[in-house]
């Protein structure tokens, strides 16, 4: 199934398959507030892997938004491990090779059969880190993905259903997120315990418990309080100061005062569609809260945190990222395409409008040909005159131009000019320098050129220093 970017940030699915039933919830999160929009279950007939396919299938049929979106799908707590192990390090490369290595360890299978995740659930001030090891097997994951592809459908995230109850108790206000919560989520034939702290689960626990039996409220309690034991024995974790019991609504019927005053913290029973808003439609059928828990699941659909782990296999995770590298690659190549296309067209449209002005041009100029001509000839007889009075007044300009470059103590005692463009210049300064300083002022000169000073020489009159000099100089033009 192709799935759009605007409606992968809009609609979030989140698919959870048990022994017996198929769960499904979605949610439109681009509202102010997230809204359930589906709540729909199948029953399985049988087990078998044709039968789950037709399952989602018709789970999937039945939907008015084909579109899944973001699809999560969840795994029960019960076919999970977890291990609670504390490393050597803080470092996330590191914290993860360790995980790699203790993982095959918790459970007998090899390395390659298993997929796991985990969680730091706290960072220790000497330097160790207590995490979550969540370990299963690779085939539990690959059969539900398999018959999701089957269905033309992928999963974006692989989770487990405590992850799914951390977002749920986060819609409740009520509760606070940095003190130990206890959530007991009551379901058709099993229930879980998890122990939650900051939005993640630290403990986590799922049992068996019918609720057909007459022992159901006593086989709970003894469920409970087993799980509070290997709570404390496992972890050395806070003390949790309430516990929530939420699930199918028939389940919480069944808890009473007797069990809630049992346990040494404050306990309350909370419907699992508190707090949620759900979408008045065929698509949110209330009666499956009855006997089912959506809990997690409504978690899951309501919240844009990306979970902290992720139980893709590794080798699909690979496979998708070369594929999003590749389709990256070739929308740069689409990009750059373009871009040199629409550099081509400009270019061309550029000479083209040059080539039209240029043709115009060269009209313009043949029909003023003509007067050009004329207006050459009166400026060539205008030239002439105007370089016949120059003539005439040249020797003033030249002298006006002397007197022009001269300083106040340039004083000229003989000015000789030739009609072969050349000048001699006699006087006298102040000092030696003042004479070179005339000389660079005739060198500046656009007037003249080749100034050479003939002698120079220093004398005083009256105690006062005095420079004669002798200057010859050419005229330009």
């Amino acid at each position: 199934m192709s799935i759009g970017m605007k409606n992968k940030s809009r609609i979030i699915t989140c698919l959870s398959i048990t022994d017996k039933v198929i769960k499904l919830v979605q949610s439109c999160s681009g509202r102010p507030v997230p809204e359930i929009s589906a709540v729909q279950t199948l029953s399985l007939a049988g087990k078998s892997d044709e039968e789950l396919a037709r399952g989602i299938k018709s789970l999937f049929s039945s939907l008015k938004q084909k579109d899944p979106g973001r699809l999560i799908l969840m795994i029960p707590r019960q076919m999970v491990a977890l291990h609670y192990a504390r490393f050597p390090s803080t470092n996330p490369e590191e914290l993860s090779q360790m995980a790699r290595i203790q993982a095959p360890k918790q459970i007998p299978y090899d390395s390659k059969e298993i997929i796991f995740g985990y969680q730091v659930v706290r960072v220790n001030p000497d330097g160790y880190s207590d995490i979550v090891l969540i370990i299963m097997h690779q085939d539990i994951v690959r059969r539900y993905i398999a018959a999701l592809e089957k269905n033309k459908i992928e999963p974006d995230e692989v989770v487990i259903d405590s992850q799914g109850i951390c977002r749920w108790l986060q819609l409740q206000r009520e509760f606070k997120a940095d003190t130990g919560v206890i959530v007991v989520d009551l379901d058709t034939g099993h229930a879980r315990l998890d122990v939650v702290l900051s939005g993640m689960f630290i403990y986590s626990r799922a049992f068996p418990v019918s609720l057909g039996s007459s022992d159901y409220r006593m086989r709970l309690s003894e469920e409970i309080n087993r799980s509070l034991f290997a709570y404390q024995n496992e972890t050395s974790r806070v003390k949790p100061a309430e516990a929530v019991f939420t699930g199918s609504s028939e389940c919480l019927e069944r808890i009473d005062d007797d069990l809630l005053n049992s346990l040494p913290f404050n306990s309350v029973k909370y419907p699992q569609d508190k707090a949620i808003k759900l979408k008045n439609s065929s698509q949110v059928k209330l009666e499956n809260f009855k006997r089912i828990s959506f809990a997690s699941l409504i978690g899951a659909v309501c919240s844009q945190k990306k979970p902290l782990f992720n139980l893709l296999p590794e080798d699909l995770l690979a496979k998708r990222g070369k594929a999003a590298y590749k389709l990256e690659i070739r929308k740069t190549a689409v990009f750059i395409v373009l871009i040199i296309s629409a550099i081509a067209s400009a270019m061309f449209m550029n000479i083209r409008l040059r080539q039209s002005s240029a043709i115009g041009l060269d009209e313009e100029l043949s029909r003023l040909s003509e007067d050009v001509g004329r207006i050459e000839k009166m400026a060539r007889k205008i030239t002439y005159v105007r370089s016949q009075d120059n003539r005439s007044g040249s020797c003033l300009d030249v002298f006006t131009e002397v007197f022009r470059v001269s300083q106040e103590e340039i004083s000229l005692i003989s000015f000789s000019y030739t009609f072969n463009k050349s000048l001699i210049l006699k006087g006298r300064a102040k000092s030696l320098s003042g004479v070179f300083n005339f000389v660079s002022a005739l060198e500046e000169s656009p007037v003249f050129k080749d100034v050479q000073l003939r002698h120079s020489f220093e004398r005083r009159i009256q105690g006062e220093p005095l420079a004669d000099f002798d200057i010859t100089c050419q005229l330009e033009g």
